[in-house]
């Protein structure tokens, strides 16, 4: 009897609280002033005012629109403002936003939930929400995916919003979101920094017929010239005039164009690889080998992991470790890593460290590993090696910019003895290239030699010899990549 009350009680109560809520939900309903003017909406809901640039994006209806723009410029406040703006004030519509992973998905929708739940008028609108979706009660919705066609298909959307776009394969644009758009006439919002011109997005930055907004980061008044100076003293041309002017630009003499990095991301997409960022999260089970590249003052040590998948090198986890770290706690991090996915093989940058740091690993458990010391020679195989597997379309890499652009500033030039000579810009680093480099590079198996057997004799003619160096260079011996 006591528990019949009890239940009896409990279930009057949770609806006393319903109605309290539908009461009050009722009361900010009435006392709501509907706003419609985006800029407006900007200031008196989400508390917001934004600067000019971002008051010319948040105004711009246009179907098609273009935000190239510098880093620190706002840009995925502003976009976040304008999807919260669209969904709230036009009923019945989905918003879906799309990056290269699900993490930089998750950084534009954090963004919007933080205003939503910042602002009562919007926190009481919400009738379900998830990691990734949120359903306000006009039947509106805010959907966050990352670039994978098998997740995207399926959804009609009357907004698209595309972050950092410039990393987003083409056929996933034409063929995945645009046709979302069909039936609903809907508005698609490209945004990124620049890359290659080689993509989508270049192409419609300079297409008259899509509303194009560049915003160098020098327009944000929240950046200061002291800082931007300091940015170009750190960083190579290429990378300030990308990161902070917003310029489609590449140097001539990068070893990795821009356009083969971007292809290698794209695999990763398709694939649906994502970066472990950390050794505690589940690896598949699979065969691994790793690269580690040493420094402590001036350089950082990097270590990379990467999985053999058939004829596919998959990089799984990349780790950058910060200045003055010890080789002990960079040891240690591998060693933590060879326990839960037993490498196969480990090739670690010796140059400066010399044997005792090889023998501490072996002593540690690890047997396979082999140190390499950088040579004019051993730089030229690590990164042809790196470049050949690349070109080939066998190396996954999942999206990070950081890596990337250390990749693609990588400049190459040629000694008097005809060798690639290979070097980064001053202010730059290279750190998870020669990583990334060495752990490409363990993966590599040698063929059986193959024995011939030359008779001794005089009647060996000049056609007999020719048919002999062709057979021999058919079946020369060198190492292949898996």
């Amino acid at each position: 009897m006591q528990l019949l009350l009890r239940s009896y009680r409990q279930r009057r109560a949770l609806r006393k609280l319903e109605e309290t809520e539908q009461a009050i939900r009722q009361i900010l309903r009435e006392e709501e002033v509907e706003i419609k003017e985006p800029v407006d909406y900007a200031e008196k809901v989400l508390d917001v005012k934004p600067y000019p640039y971002q008051a010319k994006l948040l105004e711009d209806d246009s179907k098609r629109i273009v935000a190239c723009m510098g880093r620190q410029t706002g840009k995925t406040t502003s976009i976040a403002m304008k999807a919260i703006h669209f969904a709230d004030t036009h009923p019945n519509v989905t918003v879906l936003i799309t990056a290269p992973s699900l993490r930089q998905s998750m950084i534009m929708f954090d963004r919007i939930a933080t205003f939503v739940y910042s602002s009562a008028r919007l926190r009481n609108k919400i009738v379900r929400v998830t990691r990734t979706l949120i359903h306000f009660e006009n039947s509106s919705r805010i959907i966050a995916l990352p670039c994978s066609e098998h997740l995207l298909r399926g959804y009609t959307a009357n907004m698209v919003i595309c972050d950092e776009a410039s990393w987003i394969p083409e056929e996933v644009i034409t063929q995945v979101l645009f046709p979302m758009l069909t039936t609903t006439q809907g508005y698609a919002i490209f945004l990124s920094t620049p890359w290659d011109k080689n993509h989508f997005f270049y192409r419609a930055f300079i297409n008259p017929q899509y509303s194009v907004h560049k915003v160098k980061s020098e327009q944000c008044p929240l950046v200061t010239k002291e800082f931007l100076e300091e940015m170009k003293q750190n960083m190579t041309r290429e990378a300030y005039l990308m990161e902070y002017e917003a310029e489609f630009v590449e140097a001539l003499n990068s070893y990795f164009q821009q356009d083969l990095i971007r292809k290698c991301v794209e695999l990763a997409q398709k694939l649906g690889l994502e970066l472990q960022t950390s050794l505690e999260q589940d690896f598949p089970q699979g065969e691994y080998c790793a690269g580690v590249d040493f420094g402590k003052l001036q350089d950082y040590s990097a270590i990379a992991v990467v999985k053999v998948e058939e004829d596919t090198v998959l990089l799984t986890h990349l780790h950058q470790f910060p200045l003055n770290t010890s080789y002990s706690e960079v040891i240690g991090h591998l060693i933590k890593a060879n326990q839960k996915l037993c490498f196969e093989k480990v090739l670690v940058d010796q140059t400066g460290v010399g044997e005792p740091i090889l023998e501490e690993i072996r002593n540690q458990g690890i047997d396979c590993v082999e140190g390499v010391k950088f040579t004019i020679e051993t730089k030229e195989e690590l990164l042809s090696g790196l470049k050949i597997v690349m070109e080939q379309g066998r190396l996954a890499l999942p999206y990070n910019r950081a890596l990337c652009t250390q990749i693609n500033e990588q400049q190459y030039s040629y000694s008097k003895s005809g060798h690639l000579q290979f070097s980064h810009p001053p202010n730059s680093h290279d750190d998870m290239l020669w990583a990334l480099a060495l752990a490409c590079y363990a993966t590599r198996t040698e063929p059986p030699p193959k024995l011939w057997v030359v008779p001794r004799t005089a009647s060996v003619g000049k056609l007999k010899l020719q048919q002999l160096r062709r057979k021999l260079l058919k079946h020369q011996v060198r190492g292949t990549t898996r």
